[in-house]
């Protein structure tokens, strides 16, 4: 197992926040007084468990991938035992502060009403298969467990148990996630891993029309779509249910 505290020099676990998703202007950081013992990422998968009319079972056709989840301890002590508590100014903190300054990072930005945009950065680490140093994304959830305090309730000691959300970047949608227009047609590259239900759940809110958009293309093989291919995604009738493709 490599031995991150001992590999030569120490490199600090740091996230960046951003106030957009262009990474634009400067960051706040947040870097670690000590690096995380662990690390999880969480990799997840959809699959269509909704049976065909009449049916009591589900074939459980894969529809795509969710985003990768990183999951993180930070460790805060103000006793000096591992010496002081710093920002990542430099300056002197309790942690109280540190924890405030976390939350600066990658909490809540008002002016975009969503949590703040953050990149997690450790030395040489590979989170992913694509920018690989660098994960990108949002928090989700945050923890705080206070293991310590003075006489008068200072927290002395914290740990923070924080998760992250990946954003998977998507040139072509500007929906934020929701089903874009049925009424108009969409072109889409097809990135490794899509399939042609999940695509088509993006456009028209509803995967069934998977069959009526392969048709469209011409494609003989919808179950193994190629990256780097354009497929059009045409208006339809939404008022005509389209039957599933036999298997």
């Amino acid at each position: 197992m490599f031995d991150f505290l001992n590999s030569g020099e120490l490199k600090r676990i740091k996230i960046n926040g951003y106030d957009n998703i262009s990474r634009t202007g400067s960051p706040k950081v947040f870097t670690a007084f000590i690096n995380p013992d662990e690390l999880t990422i969480n990799y997840t998968s959809r699959f269509d468990d909704q049976p065909a009319a009449g049916k009591t079972t589900t074939t459980g056709n894969f529809l795509g991938t969710n985003p990768v989840e990183l999951t993180l301890k930070f460790y805060l002590d103000g006793t000096q035992a591992a010496g002081k508590l710093k920002g990542s100014d430099g300056s002197d903190m309790t942690v109280a502060q540190k924890l405030n300054e976390f939350y600066s990072v990658c909490g809540y930005n008002s002016d975009s009403h969503r949590p703040r945009y953050v990149e997690v950065i450790w030395g040489k680490l590979h989170f992913l298969r694509f920018d690989p140093e660098v994960f990108f994304g949002s928090v989700t959830s945050v923890s705080v467990n206070y293991k310590l305090f003075n006489q008068d309730g200072t927290p002395l000691r914290a740990i923070l148990n924080v998760t992250f959300k990946q954003y998977v970047p998507d040139e072509e949608s500007e929906s934020g996630g929701q089903p874009a227009s049925p009424d108009l047609t969409h072109v889409r590259i097809v990135k490794e891993g899509d399939t042609l239900p999940a695509m088509a759940y993006k456009i028209y809110g509803d995967y069934k029309y998977y069959f009526e958009v392969a048709r469209a293309n011409n494609l003989n093989d919808f179950r193994n779509l190629v990256p780097g291919t354009k497929i059009f995604f045409p208006p339809f009738d939404k008022k005509v249910k389209t039957q599933k493709q036999s298997v």
